[in-house]
């Protein structure tokens, strides 16, 4: 049986330390070498990811290996949180989130 990675949530923070770009960095290459599969999940643009690992050939690196085999999913719309949290406003306006 193969496992899968998932970066849920990549950048969430914006700004990622060295030290974890470089395992970031590392854990891409692995998977991709071995043909592994990973699920990224981010609200980051994938053109800012450079700023965010602080190194933009680094980025380069990552996303070339990500993109390569990839099957790229983009959602638009609200978020469904603020969506529930509308809906739970809406029936009961008196009681707070």
């Amino acid at each position: 049986m193969l496992s899968s990675t998932l970066l849920d949530d990549l950048f969430l923070a914006r700004r990622i330390s060295e030290s974890a770009a470089e395992v970031l960095q590392t854990v891409v290459h692995q998977r991709y070498k071995l043909r592994r599969s990973i699920v990224v999940t981010s609200n980051r643009v994938v053109h800012d990811w450079g700023k965010y690992l602080g190194d933009a050939t680094m980025a380069t690196t990552i996303v070339d290996r990500l993109m390569h085999r990839a099957v790229m999913l983009e959602f638009e719309g609200k978020s469904y949180r603020l969506k529930e949290a509308a809906t739970r406003i809406a029936k009961n306006p008196s009681v707070d989130p």
